[in-house]
């Protein structure tokens, strides 16, 4: 493999031998962009590409889910309605998704295939920078929020594929409880909100709030971008160079992005807190109480413990 220090769009910030994964990680900066890059070469023909945003949400309209759904509906470069199913159907993709976290959008492919890995990494970057969501309103109505009359006197309600995704995550006890966990453990954070959406919120959302997420967090300066497996790494660069981070700039009014999240401050007391949740005309209110005694330790940046409290959680 070409030496990454050769390539002058690039800033090589670490480099070290995973011996556990027999790999060569790097740790690399785009210069013009400010992009962040993790790679590990290694030979396994099962090539990885992953770019997160770091996208923590105010509020708990689901705009940062809705806007993971919304990109993968067509960009400039791949017009189609839906690249997203029309790359399931046709792709030799070994993975293919999208994720959105409390904290995080991150959007994964990998094949063992070259030819279909470099394909599914230009729809991907074009479709998180390039995105129609500008030129179609209709795209953040669909899978956003809208509303329907299905007859001229029928009732008038909402729908949206994200709207009803999470009236389903919200109908199970134990999701609805996961939440209140979260959102009263770190209440002054974006943890305190829904990043999915919360059903009665996301009808909140407008079309322009919508687009200015997007414009603010989804800026290679904002970004993360993953390579893992057998392939030219520094060809890769190079093409995400040329084809893409060299076209922003970090001292773009739109690179000056925020995405700090603050430490959640000890509480001075024990919160008790209570909610409900719905249930069918069928099921039965006794014995469908949850109980559940919760405490912050330490962060995820400890392995030792992070993974000592995996065992006791388990045990």
């Amino acid at each position: 493999m070409r030496d990454l220090e050769t390539l002058s769009a690039y800033r090589v910030l670490t480099r070290r031998t995973v011996s556990e994964l027999n790999s060569e990680g790097y740790v690399l900066e785009h210069k013009k962009s400010g992009a962040r890059l993790f790679l590990l070469s290694n030979e396994d023909d099962n090539k990885v590409f992953s770019i997160g945003f770091r996208t923590p949400p105010y509020d708990s309209t689901g705009v940062p889910h809705i806007l993971e759904h919304s990109v993968l509906c067509g960009s400039e470069k791949f017009p189609v309605k839906d690249p997203f199913v029309e790359l399931v159907k046709g792709s030799l993709n070994t993975f293919l998704n999208a994720m959105t976290y409390p904290d995080k959008t991150v959007y994964p492919i990998a094949s063992t295939n070259e030819k279909d890995f470099h394909n599914l990494m230009d729809v991907y970057m074009d479709a998180v920078l390039h995105p129609n969501i500008y030129k179609e309103e209709k795209i953040f109505r669909q899978e956003g929020w809208h509303y329907e009359l299905e007859s001229e006197d029928g009732p008038l309600t909402y729908n949206g594929v994200v709207y009803n995704e999470m009236k389903g995550a919200f109908s199970s006890p134990e999701s609805v409880l996961d939440r209140l966990i979260q959102q009263t453990l770190f209440p002054d954070t974006c943890y305190g909100v829904e990043s999915g959406g919360d059903p009665k919120n996301i009808p909140d959302l407008t079309y322009e709030q919508f687009l200015n997420f997007h414009r603010t967090y989804y800026h290679p300066s904002n970004s993360f971008i993953y390579l893992y497996g057998d392939m030219d790494m520094a060809e890769k660069l190079e093409w995400l160079d040329q084809e893409y981070l060299s076209h922003y700039d970090r001292n773009d009014r739109e690179a000056r992005i925020d995405s700090h999240i603050p430490m959640q401050k000890g509480f001075d007391a024990p919160k008790e807190v209570e909610a409900a949740y719905s249930i069918t005309e069928e099921e039965d209110e006794e014995n469908g109480c949850y109980l559940s005694i919760s405490d912050v330790v330490g962060t995820d940046l400890d392995p030792k413990l992070y993974v000592a409290f995996q065992i006791l959680e388990y045990a």
